[in-house]
């Protein structure tokens, strides 16, 4: 009897631990989608400024970064608004950011090329907060998810002991 109880305990604890963890790899995940994404803006921005071409014809320049590389293949399907709208869909975990994509690529393409260099400028700016405050977010609450889902574990063993 004992014995069922310590691994019923040790279970519970490795249980609640991991849920902590994968709260903490979320977080992380986050921070690297958005940087991702940053880099997708980059190369968007420095292939503009070079070629000054539609959508497409700047997709096939950078489809080696990994966002816009989603984003080629289904254009291939659809339009590149809409292709560029489903890649963020399936490419974010959190929808604040999935969003932040959607206005970016809403209002691309609708000016002159300065006007397509500040567009640039005032989304890096956006996700560049966004992933300040990803990271902000992974020193806080990182470490604090995987300690409190040991402390719950061990709690809860504790308790059915």
């Amino acid at each position: 009897m004992i014995f069922l109880k310590t691994t019923a305990a040790i279970l519970i604890v490795l249980c609640a631990a991991t849920a902590g963890s994968s709260v903490s790899a979320r977080l992380k995940m986050r921070e690297k989608e958005l940087s991702i994404f940053l880099e997708a803006l980059f190369a968007l921005k420095n292939a503009a400024a070079y070629t000054a071409g539609d959508l497409y014809a700047l997709l096939s320049l950078c489809r080696e970064n990994a966002f816009l590389g989603r984003v080629w293949v289904l254009s291939e399907n659809m339009d590149c608004t809409a292709a560029f709208k489903a890649a963020a869909h399936a490419f974010f975990t959190y929808r604040g950011d999935e969003a932040l994509c959607a206005a970016f690529i809403d209002g691309f393409g609708k000016t002159d090329l300065d006007g397509q260099m500040a567009y640039f400028a005032l989304h890096e700016g956006r996700v560049r907060s966004a992933l300040l405050a990803a990271e902000q977010s992974l020193v806080q609450k990182g470490r604090l998810c995987v300690a409190l889902g040991l402390f719950v574990g061990v709690s809860a063993a504790l308790i059915l002991l």
